[in-house]
């Protein structure tokens, strides 16, 4: 089975992923000492060879090397002399330190000539007055010594007889001529078996260290992790309806105050779930407590539940309100408008008579103060309308150009006011002309008669999905949320000799043209009306 990191637990993740880190810092750390040591080691032997090499080239004679090299006898004085000299070096210094002299010149095959050698090399069938099959590492430090006429030395090679380090001093005679190579080898296979004792301590070292970086970071982790794997529970705990799930807060660190921050929104969640369940009992349905088990799905259902439960009361308390106005409007119908017809004729008969200047004047503020009234009851009998007749193709360019040319004079009545119209398209709705039209004069009017102070007034034509949007903007005093919410019911009005009927009925004319308005306001910034009409069809639903 293929192991998926994504799948693994929070606290595994962290756990593997700062072993590894650990473990490579561990592993470069060792490493570093293994190399620097073995380095170190190494060293010293070298610098342990080249003094001696140093030390006893000058007890060398050129002339005894020169001799020895003429007539190539091991029974020559010289050779002997020389053999004895070059044993001594081993025997003064160290019991696996070895030294011979080579001629400085080089033969067929990588061959050198071993003019002498210590007794030493006896056990090792590397004697004097033999040719030797030299490696690439042995003669280069052979060479730079001879080319160079300086110490130089090899680093750690193998050849037949084992594995050496070697350094190298030139013999020069009285001309400075290069008449010999004193050799001095040391047997290298004791750093090879220092290094493996030492990498064999470091390894160890490093198991020992990664066991306890393991049970340190298993154990810090858990307890770190700790206010996070109670959390994991408080939200299964939640999930599956256990709203009085508290955790525990461990201390004052940010991982704690989220637990403290969880507790809080749990208490705020078993609120909220008490309303839903009084709520649901008042609607008649099953309490949410009487039930055995409960998930926060099922209790987020119910709320949804409980909420279009609310809006169709909402609905069916506003139809109610609608159905008593409209009886309202009937009767107001009969009972008044004929009378205040009767007395407005007479008014405008005492008018037309001689009478002074005030007289003239008082009677022309009674008859305002009716027409004002008739204004009132024509809304009335407006909403009292069964339906709004036969819905008919509207021009929806024209119809926003003729509304602002009307309100183009009212505007100029107020102080400031300055209109703009921006007709992004053109087209074809469906409703009734006549009431369309009375709907956007009533808020351009609305919107100019909040703007006391002057401002901005502007009409967009748009198109929004399958409707035509009239968009009316002012700049004007703005709506709270709380007044937003109460636009466009009865007897409220933000005007002071208001109604709010005008409103209503412009909301009434809309929704029976299958639209809606959308309103949206800010206090002191203005307010926007989204007038949405459907656009017109042949078929329509």
């Amino acid at each position: 089975m293929k192991l998926n990191l994504k799948d693994l637990p929070l606290f595994n993740k962290i756990l593997m992923f700062s072993f590894l880190i650990t473990t490579i810092v561990v592993v470069s750390t060792i490493g570093s000492s293994f190399y620097l040591q073995s380095k170190q080691l190494k060293n010293k032997m070298e610098d342990r060879v080249e003094g001696v090499a140093g030390l006893w080239s000058s007890t060398f004679s050129p002339d005894d090397i020169k001799q020895a090299a003429e007539f190539r006898d091991i029974n020559n004085s010289s050779t002997i002399r020389l053999v004895k000299l070059l044993t001594m070096v081993g025997d003064k210094s160290n019991s696996f330190l070895g030294a011979y002299l080579i001629l400085p010149q080089e033969y067929h095959n990588n061959k050198v000539y071993v003019l002498a050698a210590s007794d030493i090399y006896k056990e090792y069938s590397f004697n004097s007055l033999m040719y030797y099959d030299a490696g690439e590492e042995f003669l280069s430090g052979y060479r730079e010594a001879r080319d160079n006429k300086s110490i130089a030395s090899t680093d750690i090679f193998d050849d037949q007889y084992g594995t050496w380090i070697s350094s190298f001093a030139p013999i020069i005679d009285e001309k400075g001529d290069v008449v010999a190579i004193l050799g001095i080898d040391s047997k290298a296979s004791v750093i090879r078996e220092n290094q493996a004792e030492i990498l064999f301590i470091l390894l160890l070292e490093m198991a020992f260290l990664l066991v306890g970086v393991y049970l340190v970071l298993n154990w810090g982790f858990k307890k770190v992790l700790k206010p996070v794997n109670d959390l994991f529970y408080g939200i299964k705990e939640i999930s599956s309806g256990n709203f009085s799930v508290r955790l525990p807060v461990h201390d004052q660190s940010e991982l704690s105050l989220l637990s403290d921050r969880f507790n809080e929104m749990a208490s705020q969640l078993s609120q909220l779930f008490e309303r839903v369940s009084a709520a649901s009992k008042q609607l008649g349905q099953t309490s949410l407590k009487d039930r055995d088990s409960l998930l926060l799905e099922e209790a987020i259902n119910t709320m949804e539940d409980i909420f279009e439960r609310t809006k169709l009361q909402q609905e069916l308390q506003r139809a109610e309100k609608m159905n008593a106005i409209g009886q309202l409007a009937a009767s107001v119908a009969h009972e008044i408008r004929n009378p205040m017809t009767v007395v407005k004729g007479f008014l405008q008969i005492f008018l037309a008579k001689d009478m002074s200047e005030e007289e003239h004047m008082f009677l022309k503020l009674m008859i305002e103060e009716l027409n004002r009234a008739e204004t009132i009851i024509n809304d009335y009998l407006s909403l009292a309308k069964p339906d709004l007749g036969k819905l008919e193709l509207i021009d929806s360019r024209d119809m926003a150009e003729k509304v602002m040319d009307l309100m183009t004079s009212y505007s100029m009545m107020s102080k400031n006011i300055s209109l703009h119209t921006e007709l992004k398209t053109n087209v074809k709705i469906r409703g009734n002309k006549n009431e369309l039209k009375q709907v956007l004069i009533n808020i351009l009017k609305n919107g100019i008669e909040a703007m006391k102070d002057g401002g901005k007034l502007s009409l967009i034509l748009e198109k929004q999905g399958t409707y035509g949007v009239f968009i009316i903007r002012d700049t004007g005093i703005g709506m709270t949320e709380e007044e937003l919410s109460r636009l466009g019911t009865a007897f409220y009005s933000l005007k002071e000799r208001g109604t709010g009927m005008g409103l209503m009925v412009c909301y009434q004319i809309v929704e029976r043209m299958k639209g809606h308005i959308k309103v949206s306001s800010k206090k002191g910034e203005g307010t926007t009306f989204e007038i949405m009409v459907p656009i017109f069809s042949e078929s329509p639903e």
